[in-house]
């Protein structure tokens, strides 16, 4: 029993580990199929040392700054696009 909950928590280690965090970068195109919307990031922000990006939301009839910082990216999950077209078919 013990020696099951050890490898459980090893594996657990290593899946963290060794599990790739997307780098979001100015410019870039994302989806993501939680939220249903693609965004666009327009510049890069500094606030209290945590990387945030104001982003464009793609579609959305009313312009507005939205700030986003890059852990609430990866919570929703949001992935690079490469084209135009591929966004268009996701939407």
């Amino acid at each position: 029993m013990f020696s099951e909950a050890v490898v459980a928590l090893f594996n657990l280690i290593l899946s963290k580990l060794n599990s790739k965090k997307p780098v979001y970068n100015v410019g870039q195109r994302l989806y993501s199929r939680t939220k249903r919307n693609a965004l666009f990031l327009e510049k890069e922000i500094f606030v209290n040392e945590i990387k945030h990006f104001r982003v464009s939301i793609e579609g959305s009839p009313i312009k507005k700054a939205v700030i986003l910082s890059e852990n609430a990216l990866q919570k929703d999950q949001y992935k690079a696009l490469e084209n135009k077209s591929k966004t268009e078919t996701l939407l």
